[in-house]
Formats: C-alpha cells, sequence, structure tokens
C-alpha cells in the first residue's frame, strides 16, 4: 500500500497502531499499520510493490508522523516500545 493509500485509510479511521520493525541489522527499517480488525498491510514504494524500506528509524518515524500517527510502536524480536513521533 502506498503512502498516499495508508494517509487516505488512516483519516477514516481504519487503523489502530503503526509499527517499525527492523528489516535486518543492516538493511534498515519498515513500517506496519495493524488494522481494527488485526490485519498487518505494509507500506509499499511509489513505483513497485516492494516494501519501503528506511536506513533510520528517524525516517520511518517521519514518514508515520507525516501520515498523522502520534505514536509508533519499535519492535526488535520480542522487544517492544512505543516512541511518540
Amino acid at each position: 500500500m502506498q503512502e498516499k493509500e495508508v494517509k487516505l485509510l488512516f483519516n477514516a479511521g481504519f487503523f489502530d497502531s503503526c509499527q517499525a520493525a527492523p528489516v535486518s541489522m543492516a538493511r534498515g527499517w519498515t513500517l506496519k499499520f495493524i488494522t481494527r480488525q488485526n490485519d498487518v498491510m505494509t507500506l509499499n514504494l511509489q513505483r513497485s510493490n516492494k516494501e519501503r524500506e528506511f536506513k533510520s528509524l528517524d525516517g520511518a518515524a517521519a514518514v508515520a508522523k507525516r501520515i498523522g500517527f502520534e505514536w509508533l510502536n519499535v519492535q526488535i524480536g520480542e522487544m517492544t516500545w512505543k516512541e511518540k513521533v
């Protein structure tokens, strides 16, 4: 799902939360959006259906904030925490 579509669904109240998860320790982060029905949607690149990867957690948080989320759940393995964006 592209950023523009995610923003429309966010404004409609479709999502419950936003989660940042590492792709691998060397590659970066992805954003996952949790719907109210506990389905998971990922943010894709604009020109393909591949997952969008961020080099830093700050970059992922900036996009989550631009979409409209106030909080970002960060998950690394079993460790999770919540950050204000």
